[in-house]
């Protein structure tokens, strides 16, 4: 994990995290933050608390969710592919509420979110039924990310497997959503 990605681009002038905050987390390598985004509902809503903890790029996969600078900004998005080019570790992300994927350079993450406040309820993102709840999730995006690339740049794909990855995406879409609302109620 570099160590860099907390203060990157030596820019001071951050939005929504004080000094102070970005201080404590370069020296303990974890902090709380409040999310004042829905980009990530159902399962993080706003006003609910994120534990980040410095995770190196070498254990992030599929499914989890990462905080990461984009420009002056510090964003929550989950990790939907891996890939490393010429050396670089790259991650495409994506906001669970969110259509839009982008990709993000290792270098600017800085942790894993770890666990979830929700009023007095804490979700502890590291146990055996959230990784597989995430990995699920993950796995579902990355899946519906497949299907928007092939229908775009390669239109000769054949419909049957088109439909292959749709099933999958359904699946996985139900599947979810059924753990996030036998979690969570609805």
């Amino acid at each position: 994990m570099n160590s860099n990605a907390v203060y990157p681009n030596s820019n001071p002038q951050k939005k929504f995290v004080t000094t102070a905050w970005l201080d404590k987390f370069a020296k303990t390598g974890s902090g709380w933050l409040i999310i004042i985004s829905g980009s990530m509902a159902p399962l993080i809503q706003i006003k609910d608390q994120i534990f980040i903890k410095r995770t190196a790029s070498s254990h992030l996969h599929i499914g989890d969710i990462i905080t990461f600078w984009q420009g002056n900004i510090l964003v929550t998005h989950r990790v939907i592919r891996k890939h490393t080019k010429s050396g670089t570790i790259y991650f495409i992300e994506k906001g669970d509420a969110n259509a839009n994927y982008s990709w993000v350079d290792a270098k600017s993450i800085i942790g894993k979110v770890r666990k979830i406040k929700k009023g007095d309820r804490e979700i502890n993102l590291d146990t055996l039924l959230w990784n597989a709840i995430n990995r699920t999730i993950g796995f579902s995006l990355f899946s519906a990310y497949v299907l928007r690339v092939i229908s775009r740049k390669a239109p000769f794909i054949p419909e049957w497997f088109k439909n292959i990855v749709r099933k999958i995406f359904g699946i996985t879409e139900r599947f979810k959503d059924k753990m996030l609302k036998t979690i969570f109620g609805s």
